[in-house]
């Protein structure tokens, strides 16, 4: 897809996993530097929004400073359209080591005349696996500005079609791509899908 950028959400403190969420590591690799290679696989145009640009200094990707810092993946998404000479964002999190390619290629391809796409998930709409186009700026700010901080409340505004939860089935019969990691018990599970996943 033409000026279509990949933009890593890395931001959160990560608390519930006990802080410095990109530098946990999987199968032996860090989540961040996981997540940069998926992103790859899709687009040669690769960033990653952050709070903090210089703990990031040595990636080899474009890194930019979230504007409102601890105020969610709404300003994230937002300041990612805004910073970046983006037409279309694909929006991943740093937590989701084991997305397969297959499923971000759907939400890359899936109405490409939407102003945003996400997947359907089992309890709804996934809003930080997504696709939003330059248009979604102005709709974003405008939520921000009235206090907003969902990116599900951006979906919704944008009247966003999904692509399907059956669909993400038969694209991903294992679930990987809903695996993701906020406590410390999560790890351990990564590490053993990991070592099922990526035999060494």
């Amino acid at each position: 897809m033409k000026g279509l950028w990949v933009a890593i959400l890395a931001g959160g403190k990560g608390e519930r996993i006990g802080g410095g969420k990109p530098w946990r590591r999987v199968g032996g690799r860090r989540l961040i530097d996981i997540a940069i290679d998926t992103a790859k696989a899709i687009s040669p145009k690769v960033a990653v929004i952050t709070c903090d640009v210089a703990a990031l200094a040595e990636l080899p990707v474009r890194l930019v400073a979230d504007r409102c810092p601890g105020q969610g993946p709404l300003a994230a998404v937002a300041t990612a359209l805004a910073d970046l000479p983006a037409q279309q964002l694909l929006i991943m999190p740093v937590d989701a080591p084991f997305v397969p390619h297959g499923v971000l290629e759907a939400l890359v391809k899936a109405y490409p005349e939407a102003k945003a796409v996400a997947l359907q998930g089992p309890r709804g709409p996934e809003p930080l696996l997504a696709r939003y186009s330059r248009q979604a700026l102005g709709p974003a700010l405008n939520l921000l500005a009235k206090g907003e901080r969902r990116l599900r409340i951006l979906l919704k505004v944008l009247k966003a079609p999904l692509v399907s939860y059956e669909q993400l089935k038969r694209l991903d019969p294992q679930g990987l791509t809903l695996v993701n990691l906020n406590f410390p018990e999560d790890l351990a599970r990564a590490e053993h899908l990991a070592s099922q996943l990526w035999p060494k």
